[in-house]
């Protein structure tokens, strides 16, 4: 299971015990690209229940997690008037903005920052530019937003399922290898699937041949008029706060998420921008 997914996890499993569920609250984890199922995501959002209802005394029963692996799942989901939570994908976040008044939380920190960007890969000697790509394929398990790729990755340079094909893989890594032999034209990667990437042999065989610029991770975003600004704050001070618990702290980093921080101002104005064009 990927780190982020545990991370979501984490996070939707703390938001509904903060007296926020005297009536049922609906939280949508939105993993898109994984190939993780819901039912292998429940034993670790029972066990964060476990010890966060033993820190903070929460009722069972008084909310209820919706797990989602496709971007059309997600979208659809928002529609429920019970979801007020959510971790989705900045694609998502960006088109669901207006119509469902979605308000970013809380930002992810991973490998030291708030912030990721995405490669394109593809193997040595083959490619040199974006432009080389014309009418070739570009593969992943993050390649199903072709509108999210063109406005904000390629800030509007090259149009995504245009300029070349899109073909959604369910894992990155199988990607990558098909990649390397010869077997796909490029691979596109966030910045911890490039970071795992570097501790495989496979990585030598391949090389970057376009950076985006850095985006925000989400960590949470809440639906206003769901739920108050008041216990939407309250959430993001737990969160803050989460991974400096002793205990807390030892499951972030199991899971390779080092902290949550609260979001700055203007954070995501770059790629609202981008996305507006």
């Amino acid at each position: 299971m990927r780190p982020i997914l545990l991370a979501a996890s984490l996070l939707v499993v703390l938001l509904c015990g903060m007296a926020l569920c005297a009536q049922e609250r609906v939280v949508v984890i939105c993993q898109t690209g994984s190939v993780t199922s819901p039912e292998e995501a429940q034993p670790y959002i029972d066990s964060f229940g476990k010890y966060l209802a033993g820190k903070a005394g929460w009722a069972e029963g008084s909310y209820r997690i919706q797990f989602e692996n496709s971007r059309e799942g997600g979208m659809k989901l928002l529609d429920d008037p019970k979801v007020a939570y959510g971790t989705l994908s900045l694609g998502i976040f960006l088109e669901g903005e207006a119509k469902y008044r979605l308000k970013p939380l809380v930002l992810a920190r991973i490998s030291g920052k708030t912030t990721t960007k995405y490669r394109v890969m593809v193997k040595k000697g083959t490619y040199k530019t974006l432009d080389d790509l014309k009418d070739k394929v570009l593969t992943g398990n993050l390649v199903d937003d072709p509108l999210f790729l063109t406005k904000v990755v390629f800030a509007g340079k090259y149009r995504a399922g245009q300029d070349f094909k899109l073909k959604q893989t369910p894992r990155a890594l199988r990607a990558l290898r098909n990649v390397s032999k010869g077997k796909a034209d490029a691979a596109l990667v966030d910045d911890l699937q490039f970071s795992s990437l570097k501790e495989l042999p496979l990585f030598d065989k391949l090389e970057v041949i376009f950076e985006s610029e850095e985006m925000p991770n989400l960590g949470l975003v809440y639906v206003a008029g769901r739920t108050s600004d008041a216990d939407a704050k309250k959430l993001a001070d737990a969160l803050v706060g989460m991974c400096s618990d002793p205990v807390g702290k030892t499951m972030c980093k199991d899971f390779n998420v080092e902290g949550f921080e609260a979001v700055p101002p203007n954070a995501l104005d770059r790629i609202k921008a981008l996305y507006g064009k």
